[in-house]
């Protein structure tokens, strides 16, 4: 479980740090052909996770990295960076650009812009993005399974050595599984009001 949160929690703060700027550009401060950039972040995901297990492996048994959560930390971050620049692109571009402006003629730079203009008006964009990036990690098997040993193994991990050549030990996972889906239904709950909005953010022009 320690393991887990260790790797979701870490690659979800990495990955907003990264998506939020370049959401920012391609939105507010649109860059030369987005359309393309954006484009580029969805052909990542075009790519079976499978046909790059193999060279992952292969670079973390050259770099001494098997067997490291924060392996998994890079993996998941870069996994759920496109899916987090293509939500809060669409969060953003509900914001205002007079109220950039504003802020910049009051000599504000970049960061503050980010940190105390996009972030508190985007509050709900990231937490839904945040949300669902949390959950995808925090659900990731297969790079987990291959890549980890008993240093970094992960919650889905733990719950496969239920099923063993003796049999299933179904009342033991069963409560396991239970324990595993806490963390996910109370960030859930936790942050259903924003996530509410969030998701319902760009529906009505």
């Amino acid at each position: 479980l320690l393991n887990s949160a260790t790797a979701s929690l870490m690659s979800t703060l990495f990955v907003l740090v990264l998506a939020l700027p370049a959401a920012y550009a391609l939105s507010i401060r649109p860059v030369r052909k987005w359309t393309d950039a954006m484009f580029f972040f969805l052909s990542t995901k075009m790519l079976p996770v499978v046909a790059g297990l193999l060279p992952i492996y292969l670079f973390a048994k050259n770099a001494g990295l098997l067997d490291n959560v924060w392996l998994l930390v890079i993996l998941y971050t870069s996994m759920n960076l496109p899916i987090a620049v293509w939500m809060l692109q669409s969060f953003l571009a509900d914001i205002p650009v007079s109220v950039i402006e504003a802020a910049h003629m009051d000599g504000a730079g970049l960061p503050t812009v980010l940190v105390r203009i996009v972030a508190p008006l985007a509050g709900p964009g990231i937490a839904a993005t945040s949300l669902i990036c949390f959950i995808f990690s925090w659900n990731e098997m297969l790079f987990a399974r291959v890549l980890t040993g008993v240093v970094a193994e992960t919650a889905p991990v733990f719950l496969t050595s239920f099923v063993t050549s003796q049999g299933l030990f179904l009342a033991q996972l069963c409560a396991a599984s239970v324990v595993v889906s806490l963390p996910v239904l109370v960030a859930g709950f936790a942050a259903q009001d924003k996530l509410v909005q969030g998701l319902s953010l760009g529906a009505v022009k």
